[in-house]
C-alpha cells in the first residue's frame, strides 16, 4: 500500500502516515489523495470551506468536497487501495472516513454523492462503506459499482461484490452482474431490477511479462465492446479508464473505443521490485467505460503473470529523495 503513495506528493503523504503512528501528526483526517485529474476540478476544504484547485496529488481530509466540471474527471484514491473516479459535473464528499479497532486493520466510509456520478472499487475484506445520495443509501463491502444521481433519479449498477440498496419505499439485495434502472425515492426497487447488457472485452496475445534484460516490458492489449450474453460485438464509442492492482504502468494518454466499439493500446509495465512481492506474480489490468452514460456495461479485467521478485528482498528509502533502493 505503501508503494503506491512514493511519487511526486506522495512523499509527503507517507511522511504524514509514519507521523501519525508515532503522534506527531499535525493533521491526523488526510485519508486519500487526487489521482488522473483531468480538467477543472475544485475541492472545497472542509476545515476552512476555501475552493482550492483539483490537482494530482493533492491531499484530501474528511468533510472535503470535490466537484468536477463539465468535461472534467478526476480520481480519489483512499489509504486502502479502495478507488472512486468521479465523472463530470459531479460533487462528491469526504462524510467520514475511521479506522476499525479490530485485529485487521481496515476503514469505514461514510460518503455521499450529492450529484453526478461515480464509479467505484472498494477494497475486499479490509473496509465497510455506506454511501448515500439524495435518492438512495448504499450498503458497500469489496464492490465495484456505478452510481448515477440527477434530478431526484437515481441509477445503480454492480459488478463485483453485494450491496444493499434503500429508498424511501423499500431495500433489496443486488447482485452482481445487475443494475437498478432509474429510479426515485418512493419506487419499488425490485421493479426496476435488470442483468447489465454490455461488458468491455480485453484480451492480449501476451500474458507473461519477461522484463528481459531487467527492462520495462510494452504489451498491446485489444478492448472490445461486446453484449454480454450473445458474445456480439456492439457498435459504440466512448472513453476508456484503465486501472491495475500494480503500481508502476504507464497508460496511454486518453484511451478510447472507436465508433466500432473497439481499440488497441499499449500498456507500459515498469520492473517490478520487492515491494511487489505481496503480488504473488499476479497483475490485474482493467478497463471500464470512463463516462456517466455506461452504467449499462460492466468493466473487463486481464491477468498478466510474470516472477515474483524474492519476499526477502527489502526496499530502503531515501529520506531526502523518496527513491526506492533494493537492498539484502
Amino acid at each position: 500500500m505503501i508503494k503506491q503513495f512514493l511519487s511526486g506528493t506522495g512523499v509527503v503523504f507517507l511522511t504524514l502516515l509514519l507521523l501519525s503512528n508515532t503522534g506527531l501528526a499535525q493533521d491526523a483526517e488526510i485519508v486519500a489523495n487526487l489521482e488522473r485529474v483531468q480538467g477543472n476540478v475544485t475541492v472545497t476544504e472542509g476545515q476552512s470551506q476555501q475552493d482550492v484547485r483539483g490537482r494530482n496529488g493533492l491531499l484530501l481530509k474528511v468533510g472535503d468536497l470535490v466537484k468536477t466540471d463539465v468535461g472534467a474527471r478526476a480520481t480519489i484514491k483512499f489509504r486502502d487501495g479502495s478507488e472512486i473516479r468521479l465523472f463530470s459535473d459531479t460533487q462528491f464528499l469526504i462524510d467520514k472516513v475511521s479506522e476499525t479497532e479490530d485485529e485487521e486493520r481496515g476503514f469505514k466510509f461514510d460518503l455521499f454523492a450529492k450529484i453526478g456520478s461515480v464509479w467505484a472499487n472498494f477494497v475486499r475484506q479490509r473496509q465497510t462503506a455506506n454511501l448515500r445520495t439524495p435518492t438512495a443509501t448504499i450498503g458497500i463491502k469489496g464492490t465495484t459499482l456505478r452510481v448515477v444521481e440527477r434530478d431526484g433519479h437515481a441509477r445503480v449498477s454492480l459488478t463485483e461484490g453485494l450491496i444493499d440498496v434503500s429508498n424511501d419505499r423499500t431495500t433489496i439485495e443486488l447482485k452482481p452482474g445487475f443494475r437498478l434502472t432509474d429510479f426515485t425515492k418512493r419506487d419499488d426497487l425490485a421493479q426496476k431490477i435488470e442483468p447489465i447488457p454490455f461488458k468491455v472485452d480485453v484480451k492480449s496475445e501476451t500474458r507473461e511479462l519477461a522484463f528481459e534484460q531487467n527492462r520495462p516490458s510494452e504489451i498491446f492489449i485489444t478492448l472490445q465492446l461486446i453484449d454480454i450474453k450473445s458474445g456480439a460485438n456492439v457498435a459504440r464509442s466512448g472513453p476508456i479508464y484503465l486501472r491495475s492492482n500494480y503500481d508502476n504502468i504507464t497508460y496511454p494518454q486518453a484511451p478510447a473505443l472507436d465508433q466500432r466499439g473497439f481499440t488497441r493500446v499499449p500498456l507500459i509495465f515498469g520492473v517490478p521490485d520487492a515491494s511487489h512481492a505481496e503480488l504473488d506474480g499476479s497483475i490485474y489490468v482493467w478497463a471500464l467505460i470512463d463516462n456517466e452514460e455506461a452504467d449499462d456495461t460492466a468493466e473487463g479485467r486481464i491477468l498478466f503473470r510474470f516472477q515474483a521478485p524474492s519476499v526477502e528482498d527489502r526496499i530502503r528509502i531515501e529520506s531526502e529523495t523518496g527513491e526506492g533502493r533494493r537492498s539484502r
